[in-house]
C-alpha cells in the first residue's frame, strides 16, 4: 500500500490525524492493531471528561465534543456510540483503515522512513494483543510522512529515535513535583511472614527500595481498565479469572482483614487507596515489553479486576451493550504513560506553569482544571515497615491552558526527519501526566496531520516547515492556539494571593523563577459552555 501520509495508531488522536490529511486532500492509510477506533476514547472514557471549559478546543475535535455531549448519558457510559462516531467520520473522509495490523519492522532509507512492514495479528476478543502474528510482513505501508499516534511509541522506537520512560528525577529539569515522592501507608505488613523482613516481601510490593524523594524510578504511573459497572442481575457477569494465585494477594486479604478502605468496585483507580482496577506496578515492564510479555500483562490486568470481585465478593455486573463484541469488558487497557520521545524540545512542569515562552505553538493543553494528575506508582515498605504506595500527585499548577510547541512533536532531525508523534511526544513524567488527556492528544493529533500535509507541500523535513505556514493552516482549520486568559469560575482561578505575590493555583510549597504576573491576563470568572451548549441542544438531545 501507498499513501501520502501513513498513521500508525487509530487512537482519537490517530483518527484526527488521518482527518486532516484527508481534509486537505492527501491520501492517508490508517494502522490500528486492534479492531476498534477510538483507543481510550471509546474504550473507557468521553472526549469531554477530561475538559471541563473547552473554549480553548478548535477544529475537529470540538465537533467530536459537541457531538459527544448530543449522546447524552453519563460520564463515562455511551463508549460503542463514542467508537461508532469515529467509524463514522473516517468513513465519510474516504480514510483507508487497516486493522489487525501491527509493526513489525520499518524500513528505512538514511533519516527517513521508507515504509512499515506490517503483521497480521488479530487481538483476543477481549483485546489482549496477539502472541504471534498470524502472517509476517503481511503488509507494507510506504508513505512521504508518517504519524507515531499509538499510547506505546513503537514507531518512534523502531525508527531509531531517541524517548524515556519512567521518571525523572527532579533535579533533571528542576521539576518540583518529578521523581519519587508522596509515601502513603497503610497499616498493613509487608513482609511473607509478618514482622520478618528475612522472609521477603509478598507480591506486589517491590522490592527496589522506595529512594530519596525527588529521585529517578523506572515505574510510571497506574494503568488500569474503566468498566462500567450496573446492578446485580442487571448486565454481564464479570466472569472468573483465566489465571489465579491466591499467593499473589495475600497482600490484599490482609488489608481486607485489617479493614484497609476499598471502594471496590471502582469504575476507574481509587488512587488513595492501595489495592484498586490496577496491579500495583505491573505497568512498568509494558512500554518496551515485546507482545508476548504484552499479552500477558493486559490479561493480568483483566483478570485482576475479576479476583477484586471474587475477593470482595461483590456482585455488580458490567453494562451491557457498552462493549458488545469484547463480552462487555472495556477493548482498551488505560496506558496512562508509556515511551516519551525526547525530541527538538522537551515539555517540563515549566511548560504548564507558564513560565517559558513558546513561539511555535500548536494546541494548547489543558489537563483536568490545570492539574498535574499522577496516579500511584507502585508498592514499597515505608521506613517504619509497613506498606506505602508511592509516586500519587494531583496538583494544581496552571492558571489555565498553555501552549504546546511543534517541536515537542518532531525528533532531531538527524534521527527521523519524516516523523510526527502527537501522543508519545517529547516531555518529561510531569508534562505528560498534564498533557496526557485525550483531548488534548486529539487537538495534536489534527495539528499533526495539517503538519504532515504541509511538509508535503513544501517537500521538505516536517522540522524545516514554514512555521508562519503552518500557523496560518491551524488557524484556519480552527485550531486555537493562545489562551485568552480569563477565568472559568473553580477551574480557572481569578485572583492572586497578594501576601506571596503569586498566584494561588500553585498549590505545593516550592517556588521558583516563573514570568511576569503582568504576562498572564486574569480576566473575570465566566460560566462553562456546557451549559449554553445544553440549552442550545435540549431539543435536539430529546
Amino acid at each position: 500500500m501507498r499513501a501520502d501520509v501513513c498513521v500508525y495508531g487509530g487512537t482519537a488522536a490517530g483518527v484526527m490525524a488521518a482527518l486532516a490529511v484527508a481534509d486537505a486532500g492527501r491520501s492517508v492509510v490508517l494502522v490500528e492493531p486492534s479492531r476498534w477506533l477510538g483507543g481510550f476514547v471509546g474504550g473507557g472514557i468521553r472526549v469531554l471528561r477530561d475538559c471541563r471549559y473547552p473554549d480553548e478546543v478548535g477544529g475537529r475535535t470540538r465537533t467530536m465534543m459537541e457531538r459527544d455531549f448530543l449522546l447524552g448519558g453519563g460520564a463515562h457510559d455511551r463508549q460503542a456510540a463514542l467508537r461508532a462516531l469515529f467509524a463514522e467520520a473516517v468513513g465519510q473522509a474516504a480514510v483507508t483503515v487497516l486493522f489487525e495490523h501491527r509493526l513489525g519492522r520499518v524500513a528505512l532509507a538514511g533519516n527517513r522512513i521508507r515504509a512499515l512492514h506490517l503483521d497480521r495479528a488479530p487481538p483476543d476478543r477481549d483485546g489482549p494483543p496477539a502472541t504471534h502474528p498470524e502472517a509476517i510482513d503481511a503488509v507494507q505501508v510506504s508513505g512521504a510522512v508518517f504519524i507515531d499516534a499509538g499510547y506505546e511509541g513503537d514507531l518512534l522506537a523502531a525508527a531509531g529515535v531517541s524517548y524515556a520512560t519512567g521518571r525523572e528525577a527532579a533535579q533533571e529539569f528542576g521539576e518540583s513535583l518529578a521523581g519519587v515522592r508522596n509515601l502513603r501507608t497503610f497499616d498493613v505488613d509487608p513482609f511473607r511472614r509478618p514482622g520478618d523482613p528475612a522472609s521477603g516481601l509478598l507480591p506486589m510490593v517491590s522490592p527496589e527500595p522506595a529512594g530519596e524523594t525527588g529521585s529517578a524510578s523506572r515505574y510510571p504511573m497506574a494503568y488500569n481498565f474503566r468498566p462500567l459497572w450496573v446492578a446485580s442481575g442487571t448486565g454481564t457477569e464479570v466472569g472468573e479469572p483465566s489465571r489465579y494465585d491466591p499467593a499473589a494477594y495475600t497482600l490484599f486479604g490482609r488489608a481486607l482483614a485489617a479493614g484497609v478502605t476499598c471502594t471496590w468496585p471502582h469504575d476507574n483507580y481509587a488512587r488513595r487507596e492501595l489495592m484498586s482496577g490496577g496491579i500495583p506496578g505491573r505497568q512498568a515492564e509494558y512500554p518496551e515489553a515485546d507482545w508476548s510479555e504484552r499479552r500477558t500483562i493486559w490479561r493480568d490486568f483483566i483478570d485482576h479486576v475479576k479476583i477484586m470481585h471474587r475477593l470482595t465478593g461483590r456482585r455488580e455486573t458490567l453494562r451491557r451493550g457498552e462493549y458488545p463484541d469484547s463480552g462487555d469488558f472495556p477493548n482498551q487497557l488505560y496506558i496512562r504513560l508509556a515511551k516519551r520521545m525526547r525530541g527538538r524540545y522537551t515539555m517540563t512542569q515549566h511548560d504548564l506553569m507558564h513560565q517559558v515562552e513558546v513561539a511555535d505553538p500548536i494546541a494548547l493543553g489543558y489537563g483536568w482544571l490545570g492539574m498535574v494528575d499522577i496516579y500511584p506508582c507502585r508498592l514499597v515498605v515505608s521506613g517504619d515497615g509497613r506498606v506505602a504506595s508511592e509516586g500519587e500527585v494531583f496538583v494544581r499548577v496552571s492558571p489555565g491552558p498553555y501552549p504546546i510547541p511543534y517541536r515537542a512533536i518532531t525528533p532531531r532531525e538527524e534521527e527521523c526527519a519524516n516523523l510526527l508523534v502527537p501522543v508519545c511526544l517529547s516531555g518529561t513524567h510531569v508534562a505528560l501526566a498534564s498533557v496526557r488527556m485525550e483531548p488534548t492528544y486529539m487537538v495534536l493529533g489534527e495539528s499533526a496531520g495539517i503538519a504532515a500535509v504541509r511538509a508535503l507541500e513544501e517537500r521538505t523535513s516536517v522540522q524545516a516547515i514554514d512555521g508562519a505556514r503552518l500557523r496560518g493552516a491551524l488557524v484556519r482549520s480552527g485550531q486555537i492556539l493562545q489562551w485568552d486568559g480569563f477565568g472559568y469560575g473553580d477551574g480557572r482561578p481569578d485572583r492572586l494571593d497578594w501576601d506571596r505575590k503569586r498566584p494561588w493555583w500553585i498549590s505545593h510549597p516550592e517556588d521558583y523563577e516563573r514570568r511576569p504576573l503582568a504576562a498572564i491576563r486574569m480576566g473575570p470568572r465566566r460560566h462553562s459552555p456546557w451549559q449554553t451548549w445544553q440549552q442550545q441542544h435540549a431539543a435536539a438531545r430529546q
